[in-house]
């Protein structure tokens, strides 16, 4: 166990130095979130402020009239889907380089290859999601109670992050090129946006959309989230659960790949 540890943290320490040399890529990591945040959060809710008969609309459906902070709750769960999701890339172009069988041929765990990019991927996320944060709190999002709200946040964050990272590095290890791989995640991304309720409550989705977003992991650690950033009820132990039961089979998936690809 103990050396299982050393080498994720090793092989962790070179994603980090990594990300240490290539800082352009957690500068462009935020750019689509800081661009909803602050530019389409802020005119929504300009919008709704200027007119009472939608201010009252979104309050009844919404359960608040300030946009912004309903809207904080989607971006940072997109914000981790998008790391999470991209998390197997590096693992593709190791595999294509030859790199990985060099690790590989090491007298390091195995698992740990794995461990270290799963322990990056949180890592990565929750620093940009921090960021986001801080943008977020400058231009007047408003927890009710800050302390609950950065809480779910890292927890149900961390929950979302652990399925969908699980995902994506099996699926580097199955497909044969990153192409098919940009293909996939490209492709499932604006669905998992969409069919979520980062935009809208889920209640005021269509009833076909509502029936769909509830398999979608990202509601699961939208509301909870946003539900503590508002002061609103929430079935957090629902969401809670949800989520822990996407990241068992996410799991159990994955670790059926990479004892298949590893051994």
């Amino acid at each position: 166990m103990t050396r299982f540890l050393e080498d994720t943290w090793a092989l962790t320490r070179r994603w980090l130095v990594h990300l240490r040399r290539d800082r352009m890529s957690l500068t462009l990591g935020i750019i689509q979130p800081l661009i909803m945040l602050t530019l389409v959060g802020p005119l929504l809710h300009h919008v709704v402020r200027d007119a009472g008969e939608l201010q009252a609309a979104l309050k009844l459906r919404f359960q608040t009239d300030d946009y912004l902070t309903f809207l904080f709750s989607g971006v940072a769960a997109f914000t981790i889907l998008v790391n999470s999701t991209l998390g197997g890339i590096p693992l593709i172009f190791d595999r294509e380089t030859g790199f990985l069988d060099k690790i590989l041929a090491a007298p390091v765990s195995r698992a740990s290859i794995v461990a270290s990019r799963f322990v990056y991927v949180i890592i990565y996320s929750l620093m940009q999601v921090g960021i986001v944060g801080a943008v977020a709190v400058a231009i007047g999002v408003r927890p009710v109670d800050p302390v609950m709200a950065v809480l779910s946040l890292v927890g149900f964050g961390t929950l979302l992050c652990a399925g969908i990272t699980a995902l994506s590095l099996t699926l580097a290890f199955v497909l044969p090129h990153h192409s098919i791989f940009f293909a996939i995640t490209g492709f499932l991304l604006s669905p998992l946006l969409v069919l979520s309720p980062t935009f809208v409550a889920r209640a005021s989705m269509p009833g076909w959309m509502q029936t769909v977003a509830q398999f979608n992991p990202m509601t699961h650690a939208i509301e909870p989230i946003r539900a503590a950033f508002l002061g609103t009820p929430s079935n957090a132990l629902v969401s809670a659960g949800c989520l822990i039961a996407f990241d068992v089979v996410c799991f159990a998936l994955a670790i059926r790949t990479f004892r298949k690809n590893l051994e």
